[in-house]
This record gives structure tokens, C-alpha cells and sequence, in this order.
């Protein structure tokens, strides 16, 4: 799984820029389309309204009636009447309508244009819709003939200006989208290569007791070892490998969200106890592990079977790192219990600090494991933050969890 983050970079810009055109293919053609349509059809009613012939009466209800009769557009308060005869003075007060008019008849003057069709002429400001009209009545000496035009020009110069407000808009979103993606690509491809690494640290931690148990078999087998000798190594490679397989499927469990924690009040004192009793065989050798606990109870709300694992997982890596006492207080205020386990070792080395959690992370002890990433997820389930620091007689471990209410 390499390269996500630039296939999804290069999807959200596909994206957007299919988002692009579409938009100017519906903004640029379909959206002037229609106008130019609405204008001809405003253009052509009122050219039928106009030559109407209304005979004269008195009853003013009469016009009312044929008025409303008339189909009215939308466009039509935008049309111009432009008469041909006084084509010079009809549009003098506003000189850009006066140039754009002039244009207009120089354009038509060349050409052979029917009545009561629609025409168009563009310059760089106006989009003109037209239709050249002739009235003609029976008291007139001759016909009557105009021009009606409709100007979209200022909807087009919008829907530039719309482009580019949506363009602007779209490279904002496209490049808040991009950042994202990259990240979240980014974050794709670290889990990948996390677990591969996972299952490659799993696979070799698991062949270590595995080919022990198999090397000690072979040896009964073939007469070359004692029987007894080798039944022990043989169960004490069996239990890490059991210890080994049982941290996988928790920490697997964890990673699904079905570690399940069964919640109970109980004393922190007793549990710290637990974990200690647990761990005086590997602490047989000359460690003594010292406990500092508040003589009054100290109450929590824990899964006591996983909080206790936590505890011993940290214990037993301090008896493997301890000279001669691994010390163990307790200490409590009113928001939370501080859990403090302190070794007198050599201390972590300060560039295996940032890592000392990672899963099958090798210091410099060259030893590796999932006994501390483990611990810090059951940590995190009960609320709780742990971390690792080098103190004045060697390594600290102090977890915080939060107290009862």
C-alpha cells in the first residue's frame, strides 16, 4: 500500500477539476443558452402584442383585459425600442447606449434582415438580442419600422465574474481537501507498514520459543539430552510463547474495540499487592521490590485483571533492569491515583524514551516486546495516561487513573 496519500491528492483533483468543467459547461453554455432563448421569446410576444389592431373604445376595461391577455416574459421590461427614423436623438442622453445603438444600425444596414426574426449582435461589453419590426395601419402613410433588443450582456459579464468566485471557492476547498487526503493517506500508509511491521516483529518472536522447543525435542528424541533438562526449558519457552500469544490477541482486540472491560470498585493497595506477589520469583535474585502505599484505602474504578496485568507487565520489566530495589508508592488526590514504580538501574537511553511503547520496539538492550505497548492501551481503556522518564536512581514509570466518584 504505497503511495496513497498521492492517489488521494490526485483523486480530490480530478474531482474538483471534473467539478470545474461541469460548472462551466452549465454556467458558459447551458445558463446563456437559456437566456438567449427567453429573450427571443420576449422578443417575439411583444412583437405580436404590438401589432394588434385595437379599435377604439371608451371602456378602459377593454385594454385591461387585452393587456393581461398578452404573454408576458420576464425579459420583456428589458427590452429597448429603438426607432429607425430618429435612430440619432432616441438614445442621446446615455452616450455608451447611444455608441452600442449606432453599432447596432451600422450592423444592420448591410444586411438583407427579415422582419419579426430574431438576430444576434455581440461586442465586447453587450450580447444583443434583436428583431427588426414593421406596424403597419390603415390611417398610417407608411409603415412603422423599429428595432426591439434585448442587452444580456451584463448576465454574461456575471457569470465570468462567476467563474472565477468559483473557481476561487473551488481551489480553497480543493486545497483544504488535498491537505487532508494527504494527511489522512499519510496516516493510511504508517497503520500499513506498522502492521506489516506487527506481524514480522509477531512472526519472529513467536519462531524464537518455537525453534527452542523444537531444538530441545530433537535433542529427547535423539538421546542427546537429559529428559529433565530439557522439559523445563521446553515449558519455560512454552509459557512465553503462551504469554506472547495471549498479549497478541489482547492488543489485537484492543485495535478492534472489543476489549471488553468489566468495571468494579475496589482498594488500588490490594491490586498493587497482586501484582507484586507476581512477580517475587523473577525477583528471587537479590531485588527487593519496596512498597509505599497511604495507609487508608485507596479506592478506584477498574477492570482489576487487565489494570493488574498492566501493573506487572511495567514490574517485571524493572526487576529485569534493576541493580538491587524497585520501589513501588501509591499516592492519591481528589481527581486522581498516581502510581509510581521506580527502578535503580541504568536508566532508559534517551533515544529508546520516545519509543519505549512502541510495539516490538529494539533498544538498546536489544530486547523487544508488546508487554509496554500493551500496558499503555489497558492504561488509555481506564481513562488513564502513562509515561517513562529517567529519575536520579534509574527509570520511571507513573500511570494516572482517574479516582471513584
Amino acid at each position: 500500500m504505497k503511495n496513497i496519500k498521492l492517489r488521494i491528492v490526485y483523486l480530490i483533483l480530478c474531482s474538483a477539476l471534473l467539478l470545474f468543467a461541469l460548472f462551466m459547461l452549465a454556467v458558459n453554455l447551458i445558463i446563456p443558452a437559456h437566456f438567449v432563448r427567453e429573450a427571443k421569446k420576449a422578443l417575439i410576444s411583444e412583437a405580436q402584442y404590438q401589432n394588434r389592431t385595437i379599435p377604439y373604445t371608451d371602456d378602459e376595461s377593454f385594454f385591461d383585459d387585452e393587456w393581461n391577455d398578452a404573454e408576458e416574459h420576464f425579459l420583456t421590461p428589458s427590452i429597448v425600442f429603438l426607432e429607425l427614423d430618429n435612430a440619432n436623438q432616441s438614445s442621446g442622453w446615455n452616450r455608451d447606449t447611444y455608441r452600442l445603438e449606432k453599432k447596432l444600425l451600422e450592423y444592420c444596414k448591410g444586411r438583407d434582415l427579415s422582419f419579426n426574426q430574431c438576430y444576434t449582435f455581440k461586442t465586447d461589453r453587450h450580447h444583443l438580442i434583436f428583431m427588426s419590426v414593421q406596424e403597419e395601419q390603415d390611417d398610417w402613410e407608411k409603415p412603422y419600422a423599429y428595432i426591439m433588443y434585448i442587452d444580456i450582456g451584463p448576465i454574461t459579464r456575471y457569470i465570468v465574474t462567476l467563474n472565477w468566485a468559483f473557481f476561487g471557492v473551488l481551489l480553497a476547498i480543493s486545497s483544504v481537501m488535498c491537505l487532508l487526503g494527504f494527511r489522512f493517506g499519510r496516516d493510511i500508509e504508517k497503520e500499513a507498514e506498522r502492521q506489516q511491521t506487527f506481524f514480522q516483529n509477531a512472526s519472529h518472536e513467536l519462531k524464537t520459543p518455537l525453534m527452542a522447543i523444537q531444538g530441545y525435542a530433537e535433542g529427547i528424541q535423539a538421546g542427546v539430552m537429559d529428559a529433565g533438562g530439557a522439559a523445563e526449558v521446553i515449558l519455560a519457552e512454552s509459557d512465553r510463547m503462551t504469554e506472547l500469544v495471549e498479549e497478541l490477541l489482547d492488543i489485537s482486540k484492543i485495535d478492534m474495540g472489543r476489549q471488553l472491560l468489566t468495571f468494579s470498585e475496589m482498594d488500588i493497595r490490594e491490586l498493587l499487592y497482586d501484582s507484586i506477589r507476581a512477580v517475587e520469583p523473577a525477583a528471587a535474585g537479590g531485588i527487593a521490590i519496596v512498597p509505599d502505599f497511604p495507609e487508608e484505602p485507596v479506592m478506584v474504578s477498574c477492570d482489576d485483571t487487565r489494570l493488574r496485568r498492566a501493573v506487572t507487565n511495567i514490574l517485571s520489566n524493572g526487576v529485569r533492569y534493576a541493580r538491587s530495589e524497585l520501589r513501588l508508592t501509591c499516592r492519591a488526590d481528589k481527581r486522581h491515583v498516581t502510581i509510581r514504580i521506580q527502578d535503580d538501574g541504568d536508566g532508559i537511553a534517551e533515544e529508546d524514551l520516545p519509543h519505549i511503547f512502541d510495539r516490538f520496539y529494539m533498544g538498546r538492550s536489544g530486547k523487544s516486546g508488546i508487554g509496554l505497548a500493551l500496558t499503555k492501551e489497558i492504561i488509555h481503556l481506564h481513562k488513564g495516561t502513562i509515561r517513562a522518564y529517567n529519575g536520579d536512581t534509574g527509570a520511571v514509570f507513573e500511570i494516572s487513573i482517574p479516582v471513584s466518584r
